[in-house]
């Protein structure tokens, strides 16, 4: 859910016990952290920055930890290149468990397990995958919540081409169901160049700090 504080919106998950704050101005700091260090003191909080000035000796008093430093790339439909799509299917309900084995023993440091996706899998996410013989051995994460904006969270592919094929088909995908832009924060050459190759451009930063709950 999101609630408003002093104006700013942060994303809460309470089961999780998790918030986000995006792109919070020196000025507004300290009264936001004073109602979250009150409210919310037994949660991880984190503090996510696109393109604009951190408040860096704040987040230092805090302890916060830089966890994210990613390039920010969009894609537009007019800029997709979709020369080799073909072979990726989408997961899913009856896919999803065979899906899930694999993503949770590729990515056991990934906040967004098996398990938290498959709580609203439906309404909140795309998922697709390429095989080998017959197995889940590529795939790629994509948000779908906003109205407007899918985001990819996470792409597993074996070489370059199986990258550049899923991120290229769940873009399309998503522009098929009415985004008008699709986001990816990539943090190492290999996705940038993937990303790139698909007609992505690099727009900017986004870095995310966390500050640990403290319970």
């Amino acid at each position: 859910m999101k609630i408003n504080i002093n104006g700013i919106e942060v994303l809460v998950e309470d089961t999780d016990q998790y918030l986000q704050i995006n792109n919070i101005s020196g000025t507004d700091f300290p009264v936001v952290w004073d109602k979250l260090n009150t409210d919310y003191v037994d949660y991880d909080k984190w503090f996510c920055f696109r393109n604009v000035e951190i408040p860096v000796a704040l987040l230092d008093e805090l302890g916060a930890v830089l966890e994210d430093d990613c390039i920010q790339m969009f894609l537009y439909a007019d800029k997709i290149n979709e020369s080799e799509i073909i072979g990726v299917e989408q997961v899913t309900d009856e896919s999803f468990r065979e899906f899930a084995v694999i993503h949770d023993g590729y990515r056991t440091d990934m906040y967004w397990t098996g398990e938290r996706l498959l709580r609203d899998f439906s309404s909140r996410w795309g998922v697709f995958c390429l095989r080998c013989n017959g197995q889940i051995s590529d795939y790629i994460i994509m948000s779908m919540w906003d109205s407007t904006q899918a985001e990819i969270f996470c792409v597993e592919a074996s070489d370059i081409n199986r990258r550049i094929k899923l991120i290229a088909f769940a873009a399309r995908y998503a522009f098929d169901n009415e985004k008008t832009e699709v986001l990816y924060m990539v943090d190492s050459d290999a996705e940038r160049e993937s990303a790139l190759a698909a007609g992505f451009s690099v727009t900017g930063f986004y870095k995310g700090y966390k500050v640990a709950r403290t319970k």
